[in-house]
């Protein structure tokens, strides 16, 4: 009997020593994704979304994120959850503002927004588009409303405008924490998330429609550490080549998460094929979502040589995050055409000593002319 007890030490000894070793052996945004699970099924801390809703404004309180380590973007703790924002009736809704602050577990203070990642917004594309019986978008674009991100606290739409939802309709977010700087403490957060809405009822709005563009650039799936060669001048050293890798129309795969070495770094993308205009668009907004060392991010128009949107971004001087990113936001808008070429330009300045992680993308909003004949043709 002793020496079967002390076989299945052994053995437990092993397995969880293989476990360990297997943990350890995570990339940090991983071990996070199981260290979360462990602490909402143990109930070690809250676990539930929380909403509050009044006629202008629905706030969604995330689960408690345990900040534990160093977390660059991407890896730290994280929560998704489909809501809805009024599930008693069946009403039309405008998505006018977005905001994300971090808060307290108790929720009683703010916190620094160092300790926001990032907060997306989507719909669920047949589900919204079926209700307005435009099927043909369905699967037609990645289906999100915008990000909130470090150094984009909030942000409203221009007066006037909103995104149309209805109040019983299903949305997804997905909030993610961050810490580029406390080493020397554990503690735990919320993400107080809030979105402000227009009712249709009470005052019709312009309806918007959003898209994501953002950069990517092209990389060696045999080598991908390798950076830029004769072949591939390029080239970017991808973050991980799981996530945000994408595949061109060549089959060549590409990344929009890559590592910048210290130093200035200047980058150039072609945003034409992904902005995919059809005839012409009027865009009234655009907020961005770089993360720190990124210092500007243009939206040219190569054709006329016309800048539409620069965003000079300004970092911390005594620690690592982004301070304020500018949004771009016009009642008139701006016109975009499909015969013109449209560029994203990219500057970084990496003032350490360690290689850091970069995205860069643009949430824009143009005007929906077949979504405004839909919602003049129903009745409320």
């Amino acid at each position: 009997m002793r020496r079967r007890s002390k076989f299945i030490l052994i053995f437990l000894f092993l397995i969880l020593a293989a476990g360990f070793i297997y943990f350890k052996s995570l990339k940090t945004r991983h071990q996070e994704l199981i260290k979360s699970k462990i602490y909402y099924t143990l109930n070690l801390v809250d676990s539930e979304w929380k909403k509050e809703l009044n006629d202008s404004e629905v706030i969604f309180t995330s689960p408690t994120f345990v900040i534990s380590n160093i977390y660059k973007s991407m890896e730290g703790p994280k929560s998704d959850q489909y809501v809805v924002i009024d599930d008693s009736n069946e009403e039309l809704l405008y998505l006018t503002a977005f905001k994300t602050n971090a808060v307290s577990s108790d929720e009683a203070r703010n916190l620094s927004n160092d300790f926001v990642c990032h907060t997306n917004f989507e719909y669920r594309d047949a589900e919204h588009y079926n209700r307005w019986n435009m099927t043909d978008r369905i699967n037609s674009q990645y289906p999100r409303i915008t990000s909130i991100s470090n150094g984009v606290e909030n942000f409203k739409l221009p007066e006037g405008f909103g995104f149309p939802v209805f109040s019983n309709e299903r949305l997804f977010i997905n909030a993610q924490a961050l810490n580029h700087n406390i080493t020397d403490s554990s503690f735990h957060i919320k993400h107080k998330i809030e979105i402000g809405y227009t009712k249709h009822s009470q005052k019709p709005l312009i309806p918007l429609q959003p898209k994501t563009v953002f950069m990517m650039f092209p990389f060696d799936p045999n080598n991908p550490d390798k950076g830029p060669t004769e072949q591939l001048p390029n080239a970017c050293i991808p973050v991980e080549t799981k996530n945000h890798t994408y595949i061109d129309t060549k089959g060549n795969p590409l990344s929009g998460h890559w590592i910048i070495k210290p130093g200035k770094y200047n980058y150039a993308y072609d945003a034409s094929s992904q902005l995919h205009i059809k005839d012409s668009i009027r865009l009234h907004q655009i907020t961005s979502h770089l993360h720190p060392f990124a210092n500007r991010f243009v939206l040219k128009d190569k054709t006329t040589n016309q800048i539409i949107y620069d965003c000079k971004s300004e970092n911390f001087e005594n620690k690592i995050g982004l301070k304020r990113t500018p949004s771009f936001s016009s009642e008139k808008g701006v016109w975009m055409y499909e015969d013109h070429t449209y560029e994203m330009l990219l500057e970084v300045n990496n003032t350490t000593d360690k290689d850091q992680e970069m995205m860069a993308s643009m949430a824009i909003f143009y005007y929906d002319d077949a979504m405004e004949k839909k919602i003049n043709e129903l009745k409320f």
